[in-house]
């Protein structure tokens, strides 16, 4: 049974990339059969696992083809990684899905229907979200099983969450009943800092009865700033650090979910 997770939050820059990098990797060591899926036009994800950004096939490839009616390979996007897991990659053309999904019937569900033919072959397919509330995301989450919400503990990150939520409830009425939310992952946690400690207390006060809060977080670490640009994991760029025991029990934590 393949679990589809969208890691999104409109906000930038608090790891959601990161995040949808190493449980991809730590979820393939521990023998799943996982699929990354780069819906973002800026293409991190494919460029955080050191392929190129000018490739011909990619998810907007593959959803031009739906959207068209055609008969193709559905795994013809797919590109494969060192580590073991499989990337749908993107680039900047992937922006102009955006505008062009406004005049589909059933434009909600278009990677949806994408997705669905990769299901058999894969254990996870994880969905790296764009840093907005457009089509592409509406489209994620409207695909997805569950929504993973990557929030960095600062003052205003409660705010955004509130948004992201309404969201959540709303593609849940309208589109995907079966969405749930696999959990608020805190990210860059400074755990040394009052103001960190402070703000995640307001958002676990605020949600934690209502929402799974992961028990672990995700520190703030050279290492795991430093990937980006090696192309791979923490676990083969520093198998040892804080950041990669973070990510380790972050995989345990979803696995439990499962």
């Amino acid at each position: 049974m393949c679990k589809v997770i969208a890691i999104a939050n409109q906000k930038g820059g608090v790891a959601k990339t990161t995040t949808t990098i190493n449980l991809g990797a730590g979820l393939t060591k521990n023998g799943k059969k996982v699929v990354l899926v780069d819906a973002d036009p800026q293409g991190h994800l494919t460029m955080g696992l050191g392929f190129p950004k000018n490739l011909k096939v990619t998810l907007k490839s593959m959803m031009e083809n739906i959207i068209m009616g055609l008969e193709f390979d559905p795994k013809e996007a797919v590109l494969h990684h060192e580590e073991g897991m499989d990337l749908i990659p993107s680039n900047k053309l992937l922006a102009g899905m955006d505008m062009s999904l406004f005049t589909v019937e059933d434009r909600e569900k278009v990677l949806k229907e994408y997705l669905e033919l990769l299901k058999d072959e894969y254990d996870y397919i994880l969905i790296d979200c764009m840093p907005s509330l457009g089509m592409l995301t509406i489209n994620a989450l409207s695909a997805a099983d569950s929504v993973l919400i990557p929030v960095q503990p600062q003052y205003y990150a409660a705010d955004g969450l509130m948004e992201l939520l309404k969201v959540v409830k709303g593609i849940h009425q309208r589109f995907n009943p079966e969405l749930q939310i696999e959990g608020i992952l805190f990210t860059m946690d400074n755990c040394r800092y009052n103001n960190a400690k402070r703000n995640k207390q307001a958002i676990k006060t605020t949600y934690g009865n209502d929402i799974k809060i992961f028990e672990q977080t995700i520190p703030r670490t050279e290492s795991l700033a430093e990937t980006a640009s090696e192309g791979v994991s923490i676990f083969s760029y520093d198998g040892k650090s804080k950041g990669a025991d973070s990510y380790r029990e972050l995989v345990q934590e979803v696995l439990k979910h499962a």
